[in-house]
């Protein structure tokens, strides 16, 4: 990519930004001002409610309205692309057991040093059931609703500029700051807000496994994006994930792992 194309490329980047923030954070913000009447009006914000799901959506939906605003059903057919890259096996299974093992080594490992909240079966069962006997990734907004516009838009361009670890990063914090109007509303993020900040770090090393994954599958949005998105709200569902500090830690440790000791070629993206 030329440097002028690349310079482009990059301020559509904060394009896709502001107007996922002006959507998100605009009817969020709303209720919050006037909940009594856009209650009436709309009904309430809540998990699943069509307020939240314009919200929650924003992300997939900016990415492909900006797409095939400036490059039409040919970009638009690129993005999509973006979905089905082939990927090697040992990509799709790190993408759906990444997490759970980390869940279910703490699940085994944390209990002899003081309470832990999850079991095995909540890893081994539970999440299972719920990602593969329900409509989770239908019903739950985040994987289709967020990751073309966060893996599949703003991570490539990102990447154009900035090395693997600063992209990740960033977008990581970007990606946190954007859901904190969620923890103000009941229901909707089950980490307290007090937790912020064990909440940001996991957000982040989430990030950078996803940045990796995105490296090593040369831009696969459903392995580095869908996959570990669907798995971690699924687990989140049956309580086996609430980004605790130990979640938090574990993950940011398996992050920077992978980043050390099999570093991506940040050249590899489509």
């Amino acid at each position: 990519m030329t440097g002028d194309a690349s310079r482009r490329e990059f301020r559509r980047v904060w394009l896709f930004l502001g107007l996922v923030f002006l959507i998100s954070w605009g009817v969020g913000g709303l209720y919050l001002v006037f909940p009594a009447p856009l209650t009436a009006a709309f009904g309430p914000f809540a998990y699943g409610s069509a307020a939240y799901l314009l919200a929650a959506c924003s992300p997939t939906l900016v990415a492909v309205g900006l797409t095939l605003a400036f490059e039409g059903p040919a970009g638009l057919a690129r993005l999509g692309r973006r979905l089905l890259q082939t990927t090697p096996l040992w990509a799709v299974a790190l993408a759906f057991l990444a997490l759970p093992t980390i869940a279910l080594a703490l699940s085994l490992l944390a209990p002899p040093f003081g309470a832990w909240p999850v079991r095995p079966a909540d890893v081994l069962v539970a999440t299972p059931l719920i990602l593969f006997t329900t409509a989770q990734i239908l019903t739950n907004s985040g994987p289709l609703g967020e990751e073309l516009g966060w893996r599949g838009y703003a991570l490539p361009r990102l990447l154009d500029r900035w090395p693997p670890l600063i992209a990740g990063g960033a977008l990581g914090v970007i990606w946190t700051i954007w859901h904190i109007p969620a923890f103000l509303f009941s229901g909707i993020v089950a980490t307290p807000l007090s937790d912020l900040g064990w909440y940001a770090l996991g957000t982040v090393a989430l990030s950078l496994l996803m940045t990796w994954l995105f490296l090593r599958t040369r831009g696969s949005v459903l392995i580095a994006g869908i996959i570990p998105h669907f798995v971690i709200n699924g687990l989140g569902v049956v309580g086996a994930w609430r980004t605790r500090p130990a979640e938090a830690i574990a993950l940011a440790l398996l992050a920077m792992a992978l980043f050390v000791f099999w570093p991506p070629d940040g050249r590899k993206q489509p």
